[in-house]
């Protein structure tokens, strides 16, 4: 008796389907949809944690004088807050634009407890920053235009005629000038010393003692960077990776702006192809985005040699009006 009830009912149900007309049925239809995609999104809304503003000791920086003494906290020019100050409630910048760079390449490090990575992966940024783009140690002239291929890309013009950002705007200092700024995501161990011993001892002798890094194993001799170049910028509370490179990016004065991982990841003598490619997209303010992959490296000694749980990784370098960054 059951289930000839049931099936009563369902049979009843599909005849009443079949007179249902299908304007009503898509209506319908389209209507669940709708309210499930705006469930899901209220939902995620609700939940989606709000990232913190920052303390007001978290937009200052230390870095070394010149006779390698840690200076007391800075603070730290922020192009984000001057464009924040030239919008009104209401109205549409016209010309979007930051403040004028200081100098060509920021690098952004996020560092939470990397005091025994850290001095390996400085060693061979700083060795491949200073002779590229540094004012110091004889860097190659114009820095990036070096590359041929780099070249190639800054004089490529856009189809609608004008000329590319590169072109467009002449180069930050004849493409010279550098500074690494290491956000200290709440650290817990040495890593803020670390950074500040390897400044010293870099910015104070001629002839440094160098430190083995991921891909640089053997000890060779450092490079001499000038004062200031490293700036520690200290979280009080911990932000993750995100918050932390974003913290940094903010307080940057480069024409172009990288973030690398402390561990030593990254392999800055490719970072050239970076910057190249992202001149090579800019449009005539400037603005641009190159996207490159290291996938095809995954399961190679370079790769392994880096770290057994590394998956596959990525490249990113992307520049808004005189901004960039690239993370690996």
């Amino acid at each position: 008796m059951a289930q000839e009830a049931w099936s009563d009912i369902c049979v009843q149900c599909v005849e009443l389907l079949v007179n249902v007309p299908v304007s009503v049925l898509l209506v319908t239809f389209a209507a669940t949809v709708t309210g499930f995609l705006v469930l899901v999104y209220t939902t995620l809304y609700a939940v989606a944690p709000v990232p913190r503003k920052p303390y007001p000791e978290e937009k200052q920086y230390r870095t070394l004088t010149k006779d390698g003494a840690i200076t007391e906290p800075q603070a730290l020019p922020c192009w984000q807050d001057a464009l924040d100050a030239k919008r009104r409630p209401g109205r549409t910048l016209d010309n979007p634009s930051v403040e004028e760079p200081e100098l060509f390449l920021s690098l952004v490090v996020p560092a939470y407890n990397e005091e025994d990575r850290l001095g390996g992966m400085l060693e061979e940024a700083v060795n491949y920053l200073e002779r590229m783009y540094g004012t110091v140690t004889g860097a190659i002239p114009n820095g990036v235009d070096a590359d041929p291929a780099q070249k190639t890309f800054r004089q490529r013009k856009l189809a609608n005629g004008h000329a590319n950002g590169s072109a467009t705007y002449p180069p930050v200092h004849d493409n010279k000038g550098w500074e690494i700024i290491i956000v200290s995501d709440g650290s817990k161990d040495k890593t803020e010393e670390t950074a500040f011993t390897f400044a010293r001892d870099h910015q104070l002798s001629l002839h440094p003692k160098g430190y083995s890094g991921p891909w640089t194993p053997g000890t060779k001799e450092g490079v001499h960077i000038p004062p200031g170049t490293i700036r520690v910028v200290t979280l009080t509370e911990n932000r993750g990776k995100g918050g932390a490179v974003t913290h940094g990016m903010r307080h940057v004065r480069g024409q172009y702006v990288v973030f690398a991982d402390a561990d030593g990841a990254s392999k800055f003598e490719d970072l050239g192809k970076l910057v190249a490619a992202c001149q090579g997209v800019e449009d005539s303010l400037g603005r641009g985005v190159a996207v490159g992959s290291r996938a095809h490296m995954v399961g190679s000694e370079a790769v392994v040699k880096v770290s057994f749980i590394v998956s596959p990784m990525h490249d990113s370098i992307y520049e808004t009006r005189g901004r960039a960054a690239a993370d690996r």
